[in-house]
């Protein structure tokens, strides 16, 4: 992600939080919820982390797939964010290893990545993804479609 990338997301997140403050609680009616981000970039955990945080989600980053899946174990989160591209094991290999786990079967898990041809979408949905998003992810979609996976549960 470049620079200016970086400062528009931080203007999208500041005017986000301060001229709609909706807490996690009034969104999706759940007072706490643990997402675990897993990108190897430092700046997409970063930036992905602390828009989780300003909305209300409580935030457990891992920056590659081998921690990630120690993370899911340990942590047990609510909700897992994971790009797909990434040295060792890629996205979806994780999210092949944690849907054979029975209690992460029914887990939401949000693949995503900066290639978003069908052929990933279709990948991503195969290992068991419940969605696949194109990079990068606006605020805007994380706020208005993040709550859905809490009360809806995954698919």
């Amino acid at each position: 992600m470049d620079g200016a990338t970086l400062q528009g997301m931080e203007g999208v997140m500041r005017n986000m939080t301060s001229s709609s403050p909706q807490t996690l609680e009034k969104i999706s009616g759940i007072d706490s919820v643990t997402v675990l981000p897993i990108d190897d970039s430092p700046d997409n955990l970063m930036i992905l982390g602390d828009i989780l945080e300003r909305i209300g989600y409580q935030v457990v980053c891992a920056e590659d797939g081998e921690s990630g899946l120690e993370h899911a174990k340990r942590v047990q989160p609510d909700l897992i964010f994971m790009d797909v591209k990434m040295p060792g094991l890629d996205g979806f290999q994780v999210c092949e290893r944690l849907r054979a786990q029975e209690n992460f079967q029914r887990t939401p898990i949000i693949l995503m990545s900066a290639q978003s041809d069908s052929t990933n979408r279709e990948i991503a949905l195969g290992t068991g993804a419940s969605e696949f998003w194109p990079k990068p992810i606006s605020p805007g979609k994380i706020l208005n479609e993040l709550p859905d996976f809490f009360r809806n549960g995954p698919e």
